[in-house]
């Protein structure tokens, strides 16, 4: 018996009024706030500024900076990690031997806790006196190397963007090994009988087999470096220097007065904060758009 449009309403009622309180409304509040002049979140008075909070924004060099930094983090890094991932994905799909010791090893460092991973990377791999890399480089003989000083302020993009990449190569891994793992062996099996190597493989099978699962990895990536907050925050919890900067951090800094903000005046900014939540939600909405637009969902059967 075909369900009632009326039974259908009633039971998605309860799901459409929780979706509307924890989503729908903060969003447009935060869209609306964007607009004003607000000193608190409780009771604060509201002036009307129109775009003024988006101008001094755009303005704003440090805002400009951040935005600077998760580009280069999407950019660069997504390149690091999907390449490290298809490696592994390879590797571990090519029929080598303990191949679930090593796909638990490659995923461990997600079950780390960011602040755990940050001191492991800041102080234990990175310390200028005792670090692992100072013995690793010494022991290898390149002096030069050994004496880079990791967590400095030339250094220190390209320090925390390592430490980002390798912390999630396994996530990934993992996807698109579910999505090797169900392309039939068959058609490898006929490529090999046609001549073909591992590369053309790679390229003319799993690739076009994996575009569904490829689209939903880069939109996953893009969101995560979009709202990037958790690792600049605890790779220098004191004070984030502007090389490391992200849009989040800044947010964050506006909204609960920590630091001057970039914009020489202290206290809460919480207008231009949702300035910025505004600008980070156009982006995801944007880049997630552009991405399923060029890889477009394809109706595959085998």
């Amino acid at each position: 018996m075909k369900p009632s449009k009326r039974l259908i309403l009633l039971f998605l009622t309860p799901a459409l009024l929780a979706y509307s309180l924890i989503f729908l409304y903060p969003t447009l509040r935060t869209i609306y706030m964007s607009f004003f002049e607000v000193s608190g979140f409780v009771g604060a008075d509201m002036q009307y500024r129109g775009l003024d909070n988006y101008k001094e924004l755009y303005h704003t060099p440090l805002f400009r900076q951040s935005f600077v930094n998760i580009f280069r983090i999407w950019t660069i890094g997504g390149v690091g990690i999907f390449g490290f991932a298809f490696l592994f994905t390879v590797l571990l799909t090519s029929g080598i031997k303990g191949k679930k010791f090593f796909r638990a090893i490659i995923y461990l460092p997600n079950l780390i806790p960011v602040v755990a991973m940050s001191t492991m990377w800041t102080q234990y791999i990175y310390n200028r006196r005792y670090g692992f890399f100072v013995h690793f480089f010494s022991w290898l003989g390149l002096d030069g190397m050994a004496k880079v000083q990791w967590t400095s302020f030339d250094m220190i993009f390209w320090s925390m963007l390592i430490a980002y990449v390798w912390g999630g190569i396994g996530w990934y891994m993992l996807i698109l090994l579910a999505g090797v793992e169900r392309i039939p062996t068959d058609f490898y099996e006929a490529a090999k009988l046609d001549g073909a190597n591992l590369f053309q493989q790679f390229y003319k099978i799993t690739l076009p087999l994996l575009r569904d699962v490829l689209r939903v990895c880069l939109v996953m990536w893009s969101i995560g470096v979009i709202n990037l907050f958790a690792f600049p925050r605890t790779f220098t919890p004191v004070n984030i220097p502007k090389e490391i900067m992200t849009p989040a951090n800044y947010l964050y800094q506006l909204a609960f007065g920590m630091g001057t903000g970039g914009g020489g005046t202290s206290g809460l900014q919480v207008g231009k904060a949702a300035a910025i939540a505004v600008c980070l939600l156009a982006m995801v909405l944007i880049i997630s758009g552009g991405i399923s637009r060029v890889l477009k969902q394809q109706s595959l059967e085998y």
